[in-house]
């Protein structure tokens, strides 16, 4: 049985690691959970490296293959007390290859309940696999006067025109999701390298000419393969990826006369063509033994690959060559203080003399985080190191500042006059913490930059809060919605009585077997996602939805366990509802529905 490899990272509050944190993995098809696979997380926020059956590698490297999905998928439960249950559906696993999940668990307000549960990821079918368009669209004229790796990306998850929810993440968890969504991670490293920094130049792309913001859009760029770039919020990644990016991150692609990011256009180049890179005939040029600029060469023509240190929250840029044992300058001593910052969060790191000497404790200093960060393991700070300290230390430090601004507010006296739009000072950045800490559990309400200045992106904040807890959405704060703000704040470190509305649970097995006869809400569920699913697999029919579970509706079910190697019988137990649901969840995440 060919196997792969699964670890989860736990942290909460962004980057503070989360120890004993329980990881339960479940079968993604049979549902049956892998009692021997349990783990738990170290001190590092680690789980154990974990082995697990998959399929053969040969369906991922053969581009002929439509028919056998190329690796074998795994549900995850991730419990701690005191924190809210998180569940990831749809962990892929390939053959020889680590997945890697990371997951940020948020603390559980009591009354929330012991039922509450939060959905954090929803696997969907990799990308060359379901052969979706890559329909981008052309650029426009360049509007950015340079190109600037930003901290943040905000993307829209669905088509542009669509209703559908933003989501703000760093721009190397967006490069690490698309990476691991748009090819395989079992492929040679130079058709990794070139396809990843089409990635990167896409997206630098789209920020660069202001795209969708100069069309009046919210958002820097959509997972719409339609459009752009495929991307699933908060998915598992793979090691091999992840290390690609962290070394081209601040990378692209430009035409040899120009400094811009390139319009890299690219698809699967079997089903799908176009006129830029074609995804599997990276994979073959690759093995013919061309790199990664020869391979972008040839598909785009001349060419260059630029970079920029012109990074977001990096306090010094990469120095240019590697610090390594016997070395001895400034940067040695930058990374020896940072580390030493990080340290004091992941307490496996050893801390060192910040002398800027590369000594041999300098050098298992590195090692440690090196292997807790999933890097090459090598005591050498060369550029992904580098980036890696610096995005950690900018990290631990925000979240050190950030509780430093709680402690300042905790007396939550009202100021004694309306903090509104135009204001400056202590009272706003009061204002935008408040905010930011409801933010936590309050999706329609997001972050706002605490710098003290009450301008309209935290008036617009203000207002959602106040239209949630039912205040004047006026976009002012007074006594009223300062105290309001002042209890949740409270609430929330508090763990009670956090006045938030319980978010839907997701639809567990009600405990009866559905068949034929069977009536009922229940039904009405079962045969609504069946018709979801008909649109996207030809082989289960269409079934009307009126909670009679008759002949036709038993056909479309056995169509689907046939399907997903569930046992055909007709019947909707446990394994099959769950199933189902799942199913219809993954297509729902990725907007097919």
């Amino acid at each position: 049985m060919a196997t792969g490899y699964l670890q989860v990272m736990v942290t909460t509050q962004g980057s503070l690691p989360l120890e004993n944190v329980k990881i339960t993995i479940t079968d993604g098809r049979t549902m049956k959970v892998l009692d021997d696979k349990t783990s738990y997380t170290d001190t590092s926020g680690q789980s154990a490296l974990t082995r697990l059956d998959t399929v053969d590698a040969e369906y991922s490297l053969d581009e002929n293959n439509t028919t056998v999905l190329p690796y074998k998928n795994y549900n995850l439960m991730i419990e701690k007390e005191g924190f809210i249950q998180g569940e990831i559906i749809g962990v892929q696993i390939f053959r020889g290859q680590t997945s890697l999940q990371a997951i940020d668990l948020l603390p559980r307000p009591t009354d929330f309940g012991s039922n509450f549960e939060m959905e954090y990821s929803r696997g969907g079918v990799a990308k060359l696999f379901d052969v979706q368009p890559n329909l981008q669209q052309g650029t426009s004229e360049a509007v950015l006067s340079q190109v600037i790796i930003p901290e943040y990306v905000t993307v829209h998850l669905g088509k542009p025109q669509e209703s559908a929810e933003n989501v703000r993440v760093t721009f190397l968890t967006y490069l690490k999701s698309v990476a691991a969504s748009e090819i395989y991670p079992t492929w040679p490293y130079e058709a990794l390298k070139a396809n990843i920094l089409c990635q990167v130049t896409f997206i630098l792309n789209r920020i660069y000419t202001e795209w969708y913001r100069s069309r009046g859009y919210n958002f820097d760029i959509t997972n719409s393969t339609s459009y752009d770039q495929k991307y699933i919020h908060n998915r598992s990644t793979f090691e091999s990826t992840d290390q690609v990016v962290e070394e081209v991150f601040n990378n692209f692609v430009t035409k040899a006369v120009k400094k811009d990011p390139y319009f890299t256009e690219y698809c699967d180049g079997k089903q799908v063509t176009c006129n830029g890179l074609k995804q599997w005939g990276a994979f073959d040029k690759a093995n013919e033994g061309l790199t990664a600029l020869e391979i972008l060469q040839y598909y785009y023509g001349d060419v260059i690959i630029n970079e920029t240190n012109n990074i977001s929250s990096v306090t010094t840029s990469y120095p240019g060559t590697p610090l390594r044992l016997g070395d001895q300058s400034r940067y040695v001593q930058i990374i020896q203080a940072q580390l030493n910052r990080i340290a004091d969060d992941y307490p496996a790191i050893p801390k060192v003399s910040v002398d800027g000497k590369f000594g041999p404790a300098t050098q298992r200093q590195v090692k440690k985080f090196q292997e807790i960060f999933k890097l090459t393991a090598d005591g050498i700070v060369g550029k992904s190191t580098w980036y890696k300290i610096s995005y950690i230390y900018v990290s631990v430090k925000k979240l050190a500042q950030l509780t430093s601004e709680g402690e300042s507010v905790e007396d939550g006296s009202y100021p004694g006059y309306v903090v509104k739009q135009g204001e400056r000072g202590i009272n706003v950045k009061i204002v935008q913490f408040y905010l930011n800490q409801a933010a936590v559990y309050v999706s329609s309400i997001t972050p706002v930059a605490i710098d003290g200045i009450f301008g309209p992106a935290t008036r617009q904040q203000v207002i959602n809060f106040q239209k949630f807890f039912n205040l004047v959405p006026d976009g002012k704060v007074g006594r009223l919605t300062w105290d309001k703000m002042y209890n949740i704040f409270l609430s929330i470190q508090a763990g009670v009585e956090v006045p938030v509305p319980t978010p839907p649970r997701r639809d567990a097995y009600p405990g009866t077997l559905f068949m034929l006869g069977s009536t009922g809400d229940n039904v009405v569920k079962i045969q609504t996602w069946l018709n979801g699913l008909a649109a996207n697999y030809s082989q289960i029919p269409r079934v009307k939805v009126d909670g009679i579970y008759g002949p036709a509706t038993q056909n479309s079910v056995i169509a689907f366990q046939s399907i997903f190697d569930l046992s055909a019988d007709g019947v909707v137990g446990p394994a099959t509802w769950n199933a189902l649901y799942n199913a219809w969840q993954n297509l729902a995440a990725e907007g097919q529905l």
